[in-house]
Parts: C-alpha cells; sequence; structure tokens
C-alpha cells in the first residue's frame, strides 16, 4: 500500500503539475488526476512531460477519474463519457496509470432492484472492454450511509457483499472495488469481512473517519472526518486488513467537508500530511 494525494479531496484545487508537486513537497508516494476534468491542460502539457515530472519526483500513479462520477447517471451523460471514453484511457495508459474507479448509487427512485442491477451489468459491459483495452481496471465504490439512501423508493446496493455480487457478475477481471473505511463502517462491516476479499479484488483505498458527535445511522456522506482525526473508525483494524490480504495499491485521503473551502491550502496540505502519516503508520 502507498500513500497518494487526490488535492481536491481537501478543498485544493490545482493542475496536475500541481498535484504532482504538492505530492513530492508533502511525502506523498503516489499521485491521484482527475484526467476528466483536466485533459486539455494534459494534453498541452504532453503524457511524456508529465511522465518525466512523477518520475522526477519519485512518485507512482495511483488512479485517476475517467468516467461520469456514478455508474447511473442520466443516459446522455453516460453515453457522452462513453464517447470521451477511449481517448481518455489511452491518455491514462500513456500516463502509467492502472485504475479508475465509479460510484453505485444505494437506490433508484425507477426501477426495481433487478433492474438497476440490470443497468449497472449494461453500463459495466459498456465501459469495462474499452478500459480492459487499455490496461486499467474499475474500482466501484458502494454508498453505505441510512442518510443517503433513506426515503429513496427502491434501494440498491450499500454494503461490500451487495458489490461483491455486481463485480463477479458483470464477469469482467477488470471490474473490482473501491473501498472506503466511511463506508465499510457505516455498513457495520467488520474486519473478518475486508479479510475475506482477495487482493485482486481490492484496486482503490479511500480513507477518512466519522463525525465524533453523531450517531452512525445520521452520518453523512458530505462531512467526514480526516482519516484518525476522531478515532471511531478501527483504521488500525481496517489498514491491518488490507496489508494481511496483500493490498498493494493507493490509499486516498477523502475527508469531505464544506470546510475545506475556507481553509487555506497549506493549513489543508499539512493536516492531510499528518493524518496520512498516522494512518499508515497503523499498517
Amino acid at each position: 500500500m502507498f500513500k497518494s494525494l487526490m488535492a481536491d479531496m481537501v478543498g485544493i484545487d490545482v493542475q496536475p503539475v500541481g498535484t504532482i508537486e504538492l505530492a513530492k513537497r508533502y511525502g506523498f508516494t503516489g499521485v491521484d488526476l482527475r484526467l476528466d476534468k483536466h485533459e486539455a491542460v494534459v494534453r498541452e502539457t504532453g503524457a511524456d512531460v508529465l511522465n518525466n515530472q512523477i518520475a522526477d519526483a519519485g512518485l507512482r500513479t495511483g488512479y485517476c477519474s475517467l468516467l461520469p462520477g456514478k455508474i447511473s447517471c442520466e443516459k446522455p451523460m453516460w453515453q457522452a463519457g462513453l464517447k470521451r471514453l477511449p481517448a481518455l484511457a489511452a491518455l491514462a495508459e500513456a500516463l502509467g496509470y492502472t485504475r479508475t474507479y465509479a460510484v453505485v448509487l444505494p437506490f433508484d427512485d425507477k426501477l426495481d432492484y433487478q433492474a438497476f442491477f440490470e443497468l449497472h451489468l449494461k453500463r459495466l459491459n459498456e465501459a469495462a472492454p474499452v478500459l480492459a483495452d487499455h490496461g486499467l481496471s474499475l474500482a466501484l465504490e458502494y454508498v453505505s450511509p441510512l442518510t443517503r439512501r433513506a426515503g429513496h423508493r427502491h434501494p440498491f446496493i450499500y454494503n461490500l457483499q451487495g458489490m461483491r455480487e455486481l463485480c463477479r457478475a458483470s464477469g469482467h477481471k477488470n471490474v473490482g472495488v473501491m473501498v472506503d473505511s466511511f463506508h465499510w463502517h457505516c455498513a457495520g462491516e467488520t474486519v473478518a469481512d475486508l479479510e475475506s476479499l482477495g487482493a485482486d479484488e481490492v484496486f482503490i483505498v479511500h480513507v477518512n473517519d466519522l463525525i465524533a458527535s453523531r450517531p452512525v445511522n445520521e452520518q453523512l456522506v458530505t462531512e467526514r472526518a480526516l482519516p484518525c482525526e476522531t478515532g471511531v473508525i478501527d483504521l488500525a483494524g481496517f489498514m491491518k486488513a488490507l496489508k494481511r490480504i496483500g493490498f498493494t495499491g493507493p490509499v486516498t485521503a477523502e475527508p469531505t467537508h464544506p470546510k475545506w473551502k475556507r481553509t487555506d491550502s497549506t493549513q489543508a496540505i499539512e493536516a492531510l500530511t499528518a493524518s496520512m502519516d498516522r494512518l499508515m503508520g497503523l499498517a
């Protein structure tokens, strides 16, 4: 496992070169990039130039964003994303990236469980082969908090078991799981659940902590603490389980909270660095 940096997770809006510089300066091992957002800048800079900058900084590639964020997004958005995907995937490959991700929502207000499952399989069948052609794996993130699914007509996958079933049903070896400590905890999952995974099933890991003053069923996906900040999540057990199963990929902090947009960028990156250093020490 290695600690990787996605700068906008703490409200720092920088282009790829800036992310590389921050990752080097603050002792990260990997760098994550929003290629869908910064495609034009990357092409203007040149993949070879960025490759050299990543190498010169002593960094590894973590993961990159390529697809529309949610597998079940509106059809026009999905189709537009598919149209861009071959070129974006080729760009990711040129930069040395082998991982990307997408989110699976835990509900739908129109389609029942089976119909929604089939929609996901259809779209995975459209995207996964394109990604595989460029050596890319697709990590699917489940979303577990009750607050994110309550009040919707048709519940859907919100835990590790359901996500594994979807990945297996897709039949694509390059489709696996993103494990997020927040969702793992809110789903009531255990170290044993993580240890049931094979290393070849987990492509990306996100880490964070819960808001300490808030019951688990009231936690919000838009308000998460830095990893090790509150101590609510058993991050020692979480990290050691990932190590035991042989996960060797990127570990990226995702402390979603509106406060980061109001925080000085230096303070934000310093806080993130300190929390990630504590976290990696737990493994």
